[in-house]
């Protein structure tokens, strides 16, 4: 939020307008030659001033002057590359309280701020001036939110017109932000300045008592109206100031607060020095006079400079795009193609050749060249030669003009300077006709043909980087209404709602600042590459891939499943993914970021008896489970003991099963066997009655 000073109010107008006068017209002859030349080059672009009147190059007046404007299409193609991988600005803490929870909320803000102001028109507009002219600039500004609010926004604006930015010579940063001054000048008719602005001063004009130092200012046509920045430098005592919990922080004197007020809050002064105090003033200027003015936040200059090729020659900066190396090739293409028209236009109307009176009774032959016929009749005409009546040959067609080998050979020639100029050589199209061209061969192209104009696209990246820095002083500024309700945009787009500054009793009598956007000191980082819809259409190719992997499926299942359909680009995946999201316990927590008090409260309160009943559940589920279980080994156990009875009984049988025929075969070996023995003692009783008989004879006949 801007501020007073006394000694500023007290800067008279004549020293402020006579400043601005004199610098303004140091910045027209440090670069005149530039604009000049960049004003020719945007032309050149668009088609004007091809054919420079040259004997060699401009053809005469019976014949055409072909503009071939390849220099717009192979700009647009670097343009369009960038706009492709728009850079990105992020802010990282560094000190005096910063943190990374508050810088993810500085940079909500700082995209919010991009989106609001459609700062994408801005970032393009000076990165097509700077390929074509040789730079381009943008600007940021505060306004209020809307007619009936006190709250105030930023706003990044596109400046169109790059002529009317007179920026200091001496800035040699590519994004300018070593510049001490900075003039945004138009000129308007007088008529259009008083239905402007009806109630600024100076609005009338004569003649008595003006200077031709004046002229360029005001005329009695003409009005110019001008911003007019500078940075001045004043000396300023700093003290260090160390807080109630060791916290120690910096302030200028004129931003120091009362000692009684120092002492409420416990804290005291440590140390001091003497120090510069680099402040912005902004000026509003008509003709002859100054309207406003304003000391801006920050220490930077809000006008930012997106550079293309600059080089310090003799102490002089010669700025250019791309444009201005391509005219000589973009004429002699030019030149190529009209020659080769002309050297056509040479071919005969009259494709037939006939002899005097063979058309005679004949008129068909008139529109030979336009129709078609199947037959064509002559008459024969004879001549009389020494070896008597020769008839004359029938008419004979004549072939049109054919166009040399010479003139393709040039013009293809004059086209491949041109894309070697240009900075894209061996582009896919011009490959022969019927040769395969791998997928990475063309992305090899291409990317060497990034590289040739790699210093636009960085460029452009120095300048937004210095925006993010002026809008991180200025947020602190313009962001310090307590209890300040703020929409931030996080790096997927989605929006949310963050109370700023809001005064946080954590305990009792310790009240803290929550989102305190005056503390913290951060420095900006560049994202670069593609943009979140590219790297989202990535991202969800990879998470599918990972989806493969059985093990990897499980846990994104569990525990983040609405991001695997968000990060789809397909209708209804988003509706998916927020019925999803509920489901989640981090996935809850964000949606109720966003809800009311009372809302929250309710969802908190549902959420706590689902958490309960899911509790329970999972209590009687455990329960019926041991219950079961104990049946079962109950069930098990009986069917076991049955089982073994039955066994027993079983065995039983088979045991007096087999014992009783064990029994019985004994009982019948045992009758075999005494069988056997009882047979077995009769033939030994027989074989000794044998004997004994035989014993007997031989006693008797001894006898």
């Amino acid at each position: 939020m801007s501020y007073r000073d006394p000694d500023f109010d007290a800067i008279s107008e004549a020293e402020i307008f006579n400043e601005a006068r004199d610098r303004l017209d140091l910045c027209l002859d440090a670069e005149s030659d530039n604009r000049q030349r960049a004003k020719e080059a945007m032309l050149f672009r668009e088609g004007i001033g091809h054919w420079d009147n040259d004997y060699a190059t401009t053809a005469s007046q019976d014949t055409p002057e072909l503009t071939i404007n390849l220099t717009d299409a192979l700009a647009t193609r670097v343009i369009n590359n960038i706009k492709q991988q728009r850079p990105r600005g992020k802010a990282h803490p560094v000190g005096d309280g910063a943190d990374i929870e508050k810088a993810e909320l500085i940079n909500g803000i700082g995209r919010h701020v991009e989106y609001r102001s459609e700062a994408s028109v801005a970032y393009d507009t000076a990165a097509d001036c700077s390929v074509t002219g040789g730079w381009g600039y943008c600007r940021m500004i505060s306004e209020f939110v809307a007619p009936d609010s006190f709250d105030k926004d930023l706003r990044i604006l596109p400046i169109m017109n790059t002529f009317t930015v007179y920026f200091d010579p001496s800035a040699i940063m590519p994004a300018g932000q070593d510049a001490r001054w900075v003039l945004i000048s138009i000129k308007m008719k007088r008529a259009e300045y008083k239905r402007q602005f009806p109630r600024m001063d100076n609005a009338q004009w004569a003649d008595s008592g003006r200077d031709t130092e004046s002229a360029d200012w005001e005329n009695k046509e003409d009005i110019r109206i001008a911003e007019y920045f500078r940075i001045t430098e004043k000396n300023e005592k700093l003290y260090l100031i160390r807080g109630r919990s060791g916290e120690e922080f910096a302030r200028f004197k004129s931003d120091m607060p009362p000692d009684a007020s120092l002492a409420a809050i416990g804290a005291q002064i440590v140390d001091e020095r003497a120090s510069l105090r680099r402040r912005v003033e902004w000026f509003k200027l008509n003709g002859t006079r100054v309207i406003d003015r304003e000391i801006i936040p920050g220490t930077w200059i809000p006008v930012f400079r997106c550079q293309g090729n600059a080089r310090d020659i003799d102490g002089k900066v010669r700025r250019r795009g791309m444009i201005e190396a391509m005219m000589d090739p973009q004429r002699m293409v030019d030149y190529g193609e009209t020659a080769k028209i002309k050297r056509l236009g040479l071919s005969p109307q009259a494709q037939w050749v006939v002899a005097e009176g063979q058309l005679a009774g004949h008129p068909e032959w008139d529109d030979a060249n336009r129709a078609s016929f199947g037959v064509l009749t002559y008459k024969v005409v004879t001549v009389q030669t020494a070896q008597g009546d020769v008839p004359l040959p029938p008419p004979v067609r004549q072939q049109p003009a054919q166009v040399e080998a010479g003139f393709a050979e040039f013009v293809q020639g004059m086209r491949t300077n041109l894309l070697a100029v240009a900075g894209m050589p061996n582009e896919p199209g011009q490959d022969m006709q019927g040769q395969v061209v791998s997928g990475k061969a063309i992305q090899k192209r291409q990317g060497l043909s990034d590289q040739s104009h790699y210093q636009y696209y960085d460029n452009l990246t120095l300048m937004i980087a210095q925006l993010w820095r002026v809008m991180l002083e200025w947020i602190p500024h313009y962001y310090n209404k307590p209890g300040r309700v703020q929409r931030i945009i996080g790096e997927d787009g989605i929006p949310d709602m963050k109370t700023l500054n809001e005064a946080v009793e954590e305990e009792p009598g310790i009240i803290t600042i929550k989102n305190d956007m005056s503390v913290g000191r951060y420095d900006v980082v560049m994202d670069t590459g593609p943009g979140y819809e590219t790297r989202r259409e990535e991202g969800a190719e990879n998470l599918i891939n990972l989806l493969q992997i059985e093990a990897l499926a499980e846990i994104i299942a569990k525990t983040a499943p609405d991001l695997v359909f968000r990060s789809i680009d397909h209708p209804y995946m988003q509706e998916i993914a927020d019925r999803l999201m509920a489901n989640n316990p981090e996935g809850l927590k964000k949606i109720m970021a966003g809800l009311s008090n009372r809302a929250r409260s309710l969802v908190q309160a549902l959420a706590n008896e689902n958490q309960q009943l899911k509790q329970a559940l999972a209590q009687a589920q455990q329960d019926l489970k041991l219950g079961l279980t104990k049946a079962h080994l109950d069930a098990t156990v009986k069917a076991h003991d049955v089982e073994e009875s039955n066994k027993t009984k079983r065995l039983d049988t088979m045991v007096r099963s087999h014992t009783a025929l064990a029994v019985e075969e004994i009982k019948a070996g045992g009758k075999i066997l005494d069988t056997h023995v009882q047979a077995g003692h009769d033939a030994r009783a027989a074989e000794r009655m044998i004997e004994a008989g035989e014993t007997a004879e031989s006693s008797n006949g001894k006898a």
